[in-house]
């Protein structure tokens, strides 16, 4: 096991994952529901992004941006005529609604563009040897991308007054509204800001690796255990479970159980025993259980 490869490796899924992860944590912390159209926006986002790249010819940088903002628009919309209109209706009737949404965004874009994989349209840089770990242009542009969206989020979320107003409009919307808040600016920031790091994480993912209609369903579980792990509702434990998702599928398919299995020399066992990937789902519902065995709650319950 080359151990800087699957801490590059790991820190690569926890970027992508956490971009996701804060955007549905935002909507969560505010609107106190469960939405899982999230991750079908991401995907959205990331074929509006293939849309601007391949076929209208724009160059990748380019292609995000557009694509990034035009889904924060669209997550306004999916508010203004879809869950405003189910708001006050308790937690269940919402989350029933953004799982109908999931599955017609999942649905229209195969229907548009079909089951096949797609790539973006990129020059191809050789990657580089970190430490004796190799790592590709896209996942540079990922780390640096990540990184810097997670900074400008925090600046703008404890130093801006719209960051403030989100604070208050979290931990009490009527004390927020007593207070001269427009709690329904604030709502509609969330789901544009929200759906954009949606979007965003997609991007990021559909340029890691491929494109295809069904990357929705893959990201689901990852997204939602990373939330659940780290509190719901809560940015930082948005990050902070992203990255222990991210580490334990890493490592948990890179790790030989061989010399554990072989340990008392009761079995004969092969010199590599490791898991496939197909067990990636099953290694972060173990992270998930473990964690919240120790602490039901969440590793942090601070929102916003």
């Amino acid at each position: 096991m080359n151990l800087i490869q699957v801490i590059i490796n790991s820190l690569i899924t926890s970027a992508e994952l956490g971009l996701i992860a804060i955007g549905l944590s935002m909507t969560f912390a505010i609107l106190r529901f469960a939405n899982f159209a999230h991750v079908e926006a991401a995907v959205m986002g990331a074929y509006l992004g293939f849309l601007f790249n391949v076929v209208f010819g724009w160059n990748l940088f380019l292609s995000a941006l557009f694509a990034v903002a035009l889904m924060g628009g669209v997550g306004c919309l999916f508010h203004r005529y879809i869950f405003k209109r189910v708001a006050g209706t308790g937690d269940v009737t919402p989350m029933i609604v953004s799982l109908g949404l999931a599955i017609a965004i999942r649905s229209g874009l195969q229907a548009i563009w079909g089951p096949q994989h797609k790539i973006y349209d990129y020059e191809i840089l050789p990657g580089k040897m970190v430490f004796g770990a190799f790592i590709t242009f896209p996942q540079i542009g990922i780390l640096i991308t990540a990184v810097a969206a997670m900074l400008g989020f925090y600046a703008l979320l404890q130093f801006s007054r719209i960051g403030k107003a989100m604070r208050a409009t979290s931990a009490n919307v009527e004390l927020a509204q007593a207070c001269s808040i427009d709690t329904e600016k604030v709502i509609l920031f969330v789901w544009f800001l929200g759906t954009a790091f949606a979007a965003l994480g997609g991007f990021m993912i559909a340029w890691d690796t491929q494109l295809d209609p069904y990357l929705g369903f893959n990201l689901v579980i990852p997204i939602f255990c990373a939330v659940l792990i780290g509190g719901v509702g809560s940015i930082q434990g948005a990050i902070i479970g992203a990255l222990i998702v991210g580490f334990a599928q890493n490592f948990g398919l890179a790790v030989n159980f061989a010399p554990l299995i072989g340990l008392f020399g009761l079995i004969d066992v092969p010199a590599d025993i490791s898991l496939p990937g197909a067990y990636k789902p099953a290694i972060t519902y173990l992270a998930v259980v473990l964690l919240l065995l120790i602490r039901p709650t969440g590793i942090t319950r601070k929102e916003l």
